[in-house]
């Protein structure tokens, strides 16, 4: 890869950051919020069936139920890491066998770690 291709993609990186800043700069202000409706205290009320209920109570969620819910989301997301290496198996060499092997043992070790402390339970 040449001078100008990198050139041309930190650019192209930097103007796509910069745009996507000024739109969320744009649409966070207050008047457009308030234009569209957005930030009526009514909007936050539960309904139930399009009427108001007669007491709003907060749904209660259990810790363990929380803590599964992390943690499911959290070695999902390590599993996905996967993906390049199952489909780039072909190509595999020395360096990428040993990241391969630190990776499970990280991830052996975390799952391990939230074993013995009952939050997989």
């Amino acid at each position: 890869m040449g001078d100008f291709e990198v050139l041309l993609s930190t650019c192209s990186t930097a103007l796509l950051a910069i745009i996507v800043y000024n739109i969320i700069t744009v649409l966070t202000f207050k008047d457009i919020l308030r234009r569209f409706g957005l930030l009526k205290l009514t909007r936050r009320d539960f309904y139930e069936c399009g009427f108001k209920p007669q007491s709003q109570r907060p749904i209660k969620v259990s810790i363990q139920f929380l803590l599964i819910c992390v943690f499911f989301l959290l070695y999902d997301i390590e599993l996905i890491f996967l993906f390049p290496f199952v489909s780039g198996f072909t190509f595999t060499g020395l360096y990428d066998i040993l990241l391969l092997v630190l990776f499970f043992s990280v991830f052996l070790s975390s799952l391990n770690v939230d074993y013995e402390r009952h939050a997989l339970l």
